[in-house]
């Protein structure tokens, strides 16, 4: 099933043309990712949208109008769930957000148009391996990328996992990354067989970097530029693990990519190129990877839900008031659909049983002030999971499917 991102935009005028959706979703082992301002006549061009993103879409909709109140502000709204049960919304005051929900929700054809760990140890008093090339980054007009210049990665990354140190003005993300040739990869005359991770330098200080627990030596192992961490094909071998630390400061993320601090929470946006933010990591969607482990470390008090894709395999006590939680998606997916949460929030739960007999555990997160209106988005959440199952003989594969709605999202 899917993750979907939604943000809906009404004007006052209740066009249906003001909604703009983001399906960041992927049917099981599909890399998919859309992108849209649309309408139903709009949608009803692409049709041929897998089922559980039709009617995720649906459910998220649906989400967005049981947030809404009084007043004319926009609305802003997202659900996740994808091999990645996870969601995010704005609930903002918009009374006429309801209409265009339902109307979508009746809509004979609602698509979208695609397009294509350890723990880190403080780092108050380390040197960013990559603080040269932050000094000599110059801002750039983005370069366009064509699809007739694709070609395939000589390396993947099969398996990821991550640990998230939080603490006031400073993350340490450590991430431990297991390489593989990819057969689909052949080299051209002249072409490299070197593995290029993608890494924002602006927001990434790279602090430590290291193959099957040996220190990679720069110029000999790797190459550090504006962008990329470039691994030499030398250093590699099959199964190989490539473990990075880096440092980065979501308190400082203006451009509300990749993990940023917004009012009392940590939130992440990874569509369609943060995770470079984040990490150091081929950040496109030809590369799916599992993500083992995902442990999330932060203050307990100040940020009791900690929250990522996949189910929870773990969660306990960590010192200093701290405390951690652990999560794994057993589906491979792409590197924009990978999320974070880490904040005070109040929630609403349920459980939903699958044509099979398995019960899925659900849960929307909001504020504690607006739990009282998430009771109609968890009614649309189990309509669109049975709906799937009924139409389609789809069923959700995951454990849980968790739904965050707050205000703090951009």
């Amino acid at each position: 099933t899917n993750f979907v991102l939604i943000v809906t935009t009404t004007a006052p005028s209740m066009r249906l043309s003001t909604a703009a959706f983001f399906l960041v979703g992927a049917s099981r082992g599909a890399a998919f990712g859309g992108l849209a301002p649309i309408g139903v006549r709009a949608a009803a061009r692409h049709a041929n949208i897998a089922s559980t993103r039709r009617s995720l879409i649906m459910a998220a909709a649906a989400s967005a109008a049981s947030l809404t109140g009084s007043g004319s502000s926009p609305l802003a709204a997202s659900g996740l769930g994808s091999s990645s049960p996870f969601a995010m919304a704005n609930p903002s005051t918009c009374p006429t957000s309801r209409r265009i929900s339902q109307t979508l929700l009746g809509a004979t054809h609602s698509a979208l148009y695609s397009r294509g760990g350890s723990t880190a140890a403080s780092s108050s008093s380390s040197t960013a391996l990559n603080s040269a090339v932050t000094e000599e980054t110059e801002k750039a007009e983005p370069v366009a990328k064509y699809r007739k210049d694709y070609r395939p990665l000589p390396h993947q990354v099969t398996k990821i996992s991550m640990d998230f140190n939080i603490h006031d003005g400073e993350t340490t993300v450590t991430s431990q990354l297991t390489i593989e040739p990819n057969p689909k990869f052949t080299a051209q005359e002249g072409e490299s067989s070197d593995l290029v991770l993608d890494g924002d330098e602006t927001s990434v200080s790279l602090l430590s970097l290291s193959i099957d627990g040996k220190d990679l030596e720069e110029g000999t192992d790797y190459v550090l530029a504006p962008g990329t961490l470039t691994i030499k094909d030398s250093a590699l071998k099959p199964g190989a693990v490539l473990t990075t630390t880096v440092k980065i400061i979501p308190e400082d993320n203006t451009q509300l990519s990749g993990l940023y601090k917004s009012g009392p929470m940590y939130c992440s946006q990874c569509e369609a190129t943060g995770f470079r933010r984040i990490t150091y990591y081929p950040d496109r969607p030809d590369n799916m990877a599992v993500f083992e482990s995902v442990r999330i470390e932060a203050d307990e008090g100040s940020y009791p839900v900690l929250l990522s894709n996949g189910n929870k395999i773990g969660e306990g006590k960590a010192e200093n008031g701290r405390h951690y939680s652990i999560w794994s998606d057993p589906f491979p997916k792409p590197s924009y659909l990978f999320c974070v949460v880490a904040g005070n929030l109040g929630s609403i739960s349920d459980t939903y049983t699958t044509t099979s007999g398995r019960e899925v555990h659900l849960e929307i997160f909001s504020e504690h002030d607006n739990v009282g209106k998430l009771d109609y988005a968890m009614d649309s959440l189990k309509r669109s999971m049975k709906w799937d199952e009924d139409k389609f003989g789809l069923e959700y594969d995951l454990d849980l499917y968790n739904v965050v709605a707050v205000v703090s999202f951009r």
